[in-house]
């Protein structure tokens, strides 16, 4: 049986590990002076080299040739050669997910009294160490408190906080990072060239995405494509074993979004779906991407972090789409996405709540234009206003119909602070008239406007409305309900295709 491209390509030297330099250049360091401690803890997503960070560290210090000025292992001494077949005595690897049991840990402790059989240290690499049960966390403390001197722990761990605080505060920790797009790109690109086969750079691309930034999964699936026993790797061939995944569809589908094309939002979400892709990964994709466009609109170091793992060109269109939404829209975008989840994952149609989220969100942008989605309604609404607004009025506050309407999302936003269904229900509300300082808002549903009848609420949305525009306005409220009836039907053919039957 071969070994799996992750194995055999195992990084040997601590100068072969790639993206965790703050950890190994530490470590090094530590070998070299000699302060190795008795305990560490390596945190950090799975696939990124923990564990083999780990042998190598058993490695160096049990190293039989390693100069004292040197912090790479050999590979060719008696010891390094046992503990890379996996044929060391002194060295123990447990899966904590398997062996989580007090009476695991017990074996251990039983073990590392006596001293290594051939090398200076027995190491104990301890895997995915928060699986370990409450009795077991004891038994290791017991021992983490006094270790045998010739005795090395190492805890690896995905779930850093569910360990106790007594084991962590016993250990020299490291937090092992995400790899980069840029770095597993290149590792990707390098062991093509060892397998002797060409990847074409979208196929590399789109093995980086699915990847999510751990190097094991990306040379899983290159490691796939080797097996396809084919010379050049094509997005056709790759299309043979990868998943179906294509961040550009995502952007496009958010773009879509923004632009209140729901119709081709949701076409976008059935073609996903019958090229045989994850509903829940596109999903999952589409999230992911809209909460980055939210950290580069809060700027800062967020801003320069958060599309640090997608390919360039990916990058710029990101930062492009961010740029045509306020922060408000774009925060509201993100809750209705998010509140498609619970709603997918109990539907016999799967697709059904994230058309339905794209038909919420295209009302939404919708909602923030709708002064220029309809010339002859906006024409008559700025007519109907400048004949009613005395004109003191209007020169005093330089507040307009058309200026609420496009920061009417600004409003929702305020007021979810107070009650998110308040701000639901003034989401797919809309502006309609202003008269000197009364704003009349027109709402879908009557059901809706009786709720914002109540003093309470009216008091709390004019106190919103103050401090958006700076001046007192009066509410008051209006249902459209026989119209919208009709405007519905309208956007749901328009959306799904279909006709009335009489």
């Amino acid at each position: 049986m071969t070994s799996s491209l992750y194995r055999k390509y195992r990084p040997p030297v601590f100068a072969e590990v790639v993206g965790q330099e703050h950890v190994t250049r530490t470590l090094q360091n530590e070998i070299i002076q000699q302060q190795i401690a008795h305990a560490y803890l390596f945190c950090g997503m799975r696939g990124i080299g923990k564990t083999t960070v780990a042998r190598l560290l058993a490695k160096a210090i049990n190293c039989e040739q390693r100069r004292k000025q040197d912090s790479e292992p050999c590979n060719k001494c008696q010891s390094c050669q046992a503990i890379n077949s996996g044929r060391s005595l002194d060295l123990l690897e447990i899966d904590a997910a398997s062996n989580r049991r007090i009476d695991d840990i017990r074996e251990i402790k039983e073990h590392i009294p006596y001293g290594p059989s051939q090398s200076k240290f027995k190491v104990v690499i301890v895997d995915e160490v928060h699986m370990l049960t409450t009795e077991a966390f004891n038994a290791l403390l017991k021992t983490l408190e006094e270790p045998p001197a010739h005795v090395l722990f190492i805890l690896c761990t995905t779930e850093v906080h569910k360990l106790p605080e007594t084991i962590v505060s016993r250990c020299q920790r490291f937090d092992f990072k995400r790899l980069s797009s840029a770095v597993l790109f290149e590792r990707l690109r390098d062991l093509a060239k060892r397998e002797g086969i060409k990847v074409e750079e979208t196929v590399l691309g789109q093995i980086v995405e699915l990847a999510g930034g751990s190097s094991r999964d990306a040379e899983g699936y290159l490691g796939k494509l080797i097996t396809l026993g084919e010379k050049t790797i094509t997005p056709a061939v790759a299309s043979l074993v990868l998943p179906h995944s294509d961040l550009a569809q995502a952007l496009d589908f958010i773009g879509y979004l923004i632009k209140a094309e729901t119709s081709r939002a949701v076409e976008l979400i059935n073609y996903f779906l019958e090229e045989g892709g994850d509903i829940a990964y596109f999903y999952r994709q589409v999230l992911n991407l809209m909460r980055k466009m939210l950290l580069v609109k809060l700027g800062g170091k967020l801003a320069d972090e958060a599309s640090i793992d997608l390919l360039p060109e990916f990058q710029e269109k990101l930062i492009d789409l961010s740029s045509h939404l306020t922060q408000a829209r774009l925060q509201l975008m993100l809750e209705r996405w998010l509140a498609a989840d619970s709603s997918w994952r109990s539907s016999e149609l799967w697709q059904l709540p994230l058309e339905l989220a794209a038909v919420e969100i295209g009302s939404l942008t919708n909602t923030a234009k709708v002064e220029g989605s309809n010339s002859d309604e906006n024409s008559k609404a700025k007519t109907a206003t400048k004949a009613n607004l005395p004109a003191d009025k209007v020169e005093a506050s330089g507040l307009n119909l058309q200026q609420i309407t496009e920061r009417w999302l600004e409003v929702v936003a305020d007021l979810r602070e107070y009650n998110h269904s308040l701000s639901f229900i003034l989401s797919v509300a809309r502006p309609i008239k202003l008269e000197g300082e009364t704003l009349t808002v027109g709402f879908s549903y009557q059901l809706h406007l009786d709720r914002v009848k109540d003093p309470k609420i009216i008091k709390v949305v004019e106190e919103s409305l103050a401090k958006i525009f700076g001046i007192k306005l009066r509410l008051r409220g209006e249902s459209d309900e026989a119209t919208t009836g009709a405007d519905l039907l309208s956007n749901v053919l328009t959306t799904f295709g279909g006709q009335v039957i009489e």
